[in-house]
């Protein structure tokens, strides 16, 4: 393919040289590498489906002339010779700013790393959303950010970042005039900035990153580096797609649908404990792990609690829970510390309805200090874990349900579901993705001001971050009245009879079976709501399975010819979209 505003040749991945006619080394291949057999049946996807304009093959775009860019998506305007985005399709960037440019770096830096190929896919869905939403331009001088699409999640990434650096350096005017300001990355590895090396972090020192872990100083005992620096870097939440995170998403008890029942357990953990991942043995002193290896593990933190608390009544804190889906609908805190670097359960927790109780000196929560976690959460600091039951039992009911409502909205920033569908028939304007922008245009237009002041300083920010009341519970209060009223029979389990007042020991029944059965009697009933319509399609288990993702549109399609780890061009905004330029925009 020809990258015509650089006179670039984009060869096939088996193929390099400045005319693409020698054959690639194996060894350069290995990290790309897939069988015939594999890419036969289950095939991989393509950037934005190469946005109508080429052929997906093997996992990569072959552009018809005249086209370029990783999707495709850019071509030469003939009058003027600068690049556009989908030119005759009828896109459009949205008047709503920030405006996004993507730099076309060599694309073994970026779109090779499949969605199906790696175990992290945000820079990947990330960059497809960008086009459907409208943020994106191709034109740089009127754009806000500029967006290096690398894949980083390894500390050896990082010298592929030096090298791309150079490269945006050597052929585009902008990386320089700003000195590196205006300019991100997304991060996807467990301790973020603090992963890569000291050459990387000097050269992006101007630069924003976009990362799981915000370590703000360094922690020697676990041998983790300062990664994050308020008001430059954003703390971002992870995708909960593709192969991470997303099994308990889909369950969450935040749905319109989801069973009403007050929650009546105290505290629940389940994962490793261990630094050294031994079952923790109750009748050991301090440390009561099988060594003493990785000590540093969550920052101690797992370890300590398990020590103070796990006999504790209502609290249960243990490696393996069989009934862990039922139990995330059920206590009423979710312990949320870290792990080998950034933990996800902060966000899952929030998302799923179960309050996050945070326990991590030092480092800040995703869209913290820009969201205030202080309305749905508790921290307790480390040296307060030996008490940390007396800070839980002095919160009240009347201020447990504020902060369960403040969740509802804080779980919608947390998802990014204008990529992967709703979970509580959200239409996404409060999502992830837009948080993330929304951040940025604050960045820009107050440089130097305190991100934790961003809400009291700016309207538009201030609305947003409230998801559009006054504060983040009153939002949630008036989403809980309007399931209710929409919803005001309960879901019934199928082979029970329909007047059955469900109870937790309905749910937990048959080693949890219950709650299976529960679900699957919300996917199939009741059948005269299957040809009602959601903002987005979901991917939430409460609702019908008419109106979830894979059931329609594009992803319908790509299931049925078995396509790897799919998204839907443009996202699952886009999902029923005739292309990505006519993807619906839900709002202003």
């Amino acid at each position: 393919m020809c990258q015509e505003e650089l006179g670039r040749c984009d060869c096939p991945k088996f193929l390099s040289g400045d005319d693409c006619g020698s054959k690639r080394k194996v060894s350069e291949l290995t990290v790309y590498r897939r069988t015939s057999f594999k890419e036969k049946y289950r095939p991989w996807p393509c950037l934005n489906n190469c946005s109508s304009r080429g052929k997906c093959t093997w996992g990569d775009c072959v552009c018809d002339p005249g086209n370029f860019g990783s999707d495709c998506s850019i071509s030469l305007d003939p009058a003027t010779r600068k690049p556009a985005v989908l030119a005759g399709q009828g896109y459009s960037p949205r008047k709503k700013r920030p405006l996004v440019y993507v730099y076309d770096i060599p694309h073994k830096y970026s779109s090779w790393h499949n969605y199906g190929l790696v175990d992290r896919a945000l820079t990947w869905v990330f960059w497809e959303r960008l086009a459907g939403s409208g943020a994106l331009t191709a034109d740089g001088e009127e754009a806000d950010w500029f967006f290096l699409p690398i894949k980083l999640r390894t500390t050896t990434d990082g010298y592929e970042l030096n090298e791309a650096i150079e490269y945006v350096r050597q052929h585009w005017p902008w990386y320089d005039r700003y000195q590196g300001h205006r300019h991100f990355v997304i991060h996807t590895g467990d301790t973020g900035r603090g992963e890569v090396p000291e050459s990387t972090r000097d050269l992006t020192a101007n630069m924003t990153w976009l990362h799981h872990w915000g370590l703000t100083q360094d922690w020697p005992i676990a041998g983790f580096r300062r990664a994050h620096r308020p008001g430059k870097d954003v703390v971002i939440p992870i995708y909960f797609g593709g192969n991470q995170g997303p099994s308990y998403v889909p369950t969450s008890g935040l749905h319109p649908r989801a069973p009403r029942l007050k929650r009546e357990n105290e505290l629940l953990f389940a994962g490793r404990i261990c630094g050294d991942s031994s079952e923790p043995d109750p009748k050991k002193d301090w440390p009561h792990c099988k060594t003493n290896a990785s000590s540093g593990y969550s920052q101690g933190v797992r370890q300590l609690v398990h020590y103070h608390h796990h006999m504790r009544p209502g609290y249960k804190i243990v490696t393996k829970d069989p009934l862990y889906q039922v139990d995330l609908l059920n206590y009423k805190w979710c312990l949320s510390p870290s792990g080998g670097g950034h933990g996800h359960r902060q966000a899952l927790a929030a998302v799923v309805g179960c309050l996050p109780l945070v326990i991590s000196d030092d480092v800040m929560q995703p869209f913290e200090p820009e969201m205030d976690w202080s309305q749905f959460s508790i921290r307790v600091a480390h040296a307060d874990i030996p008490g940390l039951h007396e800070v839980l039992g002095g919160v009240g009911e009347a201020k447990y349900q504020r902060m369960q409502d403040a969740a509802r909205c804080a779980a919608q920033h947390m998802i990014f579901s204008t990529m992967s569908g709703s979970f509580m028939q959200e239409d996404g304007r409060w999502d992830a993705f837009e948080f993330i922008l929304e951040i940025l245009r604050m960045q820009q237009t107050y440089a130097d001001l305190d991100p934790a002041k961003y809400a009291e300083t700016d309207e538009q920010y201030r609305n947003f971050v409230n998801c559009g009341e006054v504060d983040m519970s009153a939002f949630g209060a008036k989403e809980r009245a309007a399931a209710a009223a929409r919803y005001p029979q309960p879901l019934a389990i199928p082979g029970l009879p329909n007047d059955t007042v469900i109870t937790w020991e309905h749910l937990y029944a048959e080693n949890g079976k219950g709650l299976s059965r529960l679900l699957a009697g919300a996917g199939l009933f009741p059948r005269s709501e299957a040809n009602t319509s959601l903002p987005l399609c979901s991917f939430s288990k409460w609702d019908l399975e008419p109106l979830r993702c894979l059931r329609r549109g594009w992803r319908q399609r790509a299931w049925s010819i078995r396509q790897a780890a799919v998204t839907a061009p443009g996202g699952a905004a886009c999902n029923e979209a005739e292309s990505v330029a006519s993807c619906a925009r839900l709002w202003p």
